[in-house]
Parts: structure tokens; sequence; C-alpha cells
């Protein structure tokens, strides 16, 4: 049963939302948030299956939880500003609304949050595991392509999709959510830096460390860089035994 917690600064809009997600039944509303602070207090202590975010906080910006939040916590942003859906795109939310929500789009949301969770307990589920394949099958609407996985420098979540980068500069925006891939990969190499990133460490050329916590990636066997924020960076210097800044 998917477990959430709602975050909007007006009451209205969570006891609206309340009476949709009620027509759910498997969706278990563990609790509701008013403030940036309130929001942390709560995600911090129920560890909820996924947030429904406001963004216009009178106490600050949704996106300011983001931050904070385990990978495995879904974010589906509820905001009456559509200029917002970039942002929610570059910190990978598992969908987008905008109010007055339709309840069609509310329920492609709650499908979309089920088959994370279905994914995630699967990936997490105990048993024997068969062993991890030298090639994967990429399927989008127009084709499906077999690949090696020591040519995928790294792996970047859009929305539904997952785009995977090659070390001949190709990519694919192949089907399936990031999750899906980070439980088919072999880890280490394929490691896991944010909640829209997952690198392959083996084609890591190096790595320029920037002043406040931040960096940027180039990949030994493609001419592609990528800049991470300070929590990735934190995660990469982990994974490379590199001295903190």
């Amino acid at each position: 049963m998917p477990r959430v917690i709602l975050v909007d600064d007006e009451p209205p809009a969570r006891r609206g939302l309340t009476r949709m997600l009620s027509a759910f039944e498997d969706i278990e509303i563990i609790g509701e948030a008013g403030s940036v602070d309130q929001a942390r207090a709560l995600i911090a202590s129920l560890q909820p299956d996924a947030v429904f975010l406001d963004i216009e906080l009178t106490s600050g910006k949704g996106f300011d939880i983001v931050r904070d939040l385990s990978t495995e916590t879904a974010v589906i942003v509820v905001t009456a500003y559509s200029l917002y859906a970039i942002d929610a795109f570059d910190v990978a939310a598992l969908d987008f609304l905008v109010k007055p929500v339709e309840p069609e789009r509310l329920e492609t949301a709650i499908n979309r949050l089920r088959e994370r969770l279905a994914q995630q307990t699967y990936a997490t589920s105990p048993g024997p595991r068969t062993g991890q394949p030298a090639r994967i099958l990429l399927k989008s609407m127009m084709s499906s392509v077999m690949v090696s996985i020591d040519t995928i420098t790294l792996l970047q979540a859009e929305a539904d999709f997952t785009r995977v980068h090659l070390d001949n500069n190709q990519t694919y925006l192949a089907g399936g959510l990031l999750g899906k891939f980070e439980a088919d990969l072999p880890s280490p190499p394929f490691c896991r830096l944010s909640r829209s990133l997952i690198v392959n460490l083996d084609q890591i050329g190096s790595v320029e460390w920037e002043s406040g916590g931040r960096s940027n990636v180039r990949f030994a066997s493609s001419d592609h860089t990528i800049p991470l924020g300070r929590s990735a960076t934190k995660r990469l210097r982990q994974l490379l035994g590199a001295p903190a800044s």
C-alpha cells in the first residue's frame, strides 16, 4: 500500500486532494504539512513512499525539500504554476500535476507510483538472483536495440523514460524508469549518484572538483561531460575514495 504525505500551505487544497485520493483504496495518507520545516520533520519520521508536493509555500519553495529526500521517495508535484515543469523534470519528479487537478491525471500519477513501487519491491526482494547480463535491451516507441553494458557511460531519468548514454556519444531514450535499470545493472560499477543519475564508474576518465562542493565528470571514451551538484559530488567522492574538499 503506497504511503503518501501531502505538502501544501493551503488547507483547502490539502482537503481537496485528500478527497480525490480517497477514490484509490490502496493509497494511505500518513501525514500532511503546510510548511517546509513541517514537511521535513514528517518525511524524516514517517519515511513515505511518495510526497505530493506544492511548490509555492509561504515558508519557501517545495523544491527545497527534494534535496533531503531519499532516492526511494517519489515526488509528485502539484502546483498551480505550469512554469515549474522544467524544474520538476530536473529533480526527476514522478509526475507533474497542475491545479485544479484532473481526476484522470491523478489516476495516471497513481499508476506511475504503483509501477515504481512494484519495481522497487522486485529489485529488493530476497531469493536467488541470476547473473547480471552482459548486454541489455533498450526499448523505445520506434525501435529496440541490444547494447553491451560495458559501453554505457551514464543513465539519466527523463519522466517515465531513461536517457542512456554510450561511449560512442550515442544516446537512446529507453522506456522504463531509472529504478528498473538500476536493478538490472551490476553495482559496482554502476552507481546511483542522485534521484536522476546513474554513472558507470569504469567509464569515468577524470573529475574536476570545484569549489562549493560541485564537480564536473568527464568520461574516458566519449567527449561527454556532466556537471554534478553538491549531494551527487559528495556521493561520488565516497565511491572513488577521494578526500573531502
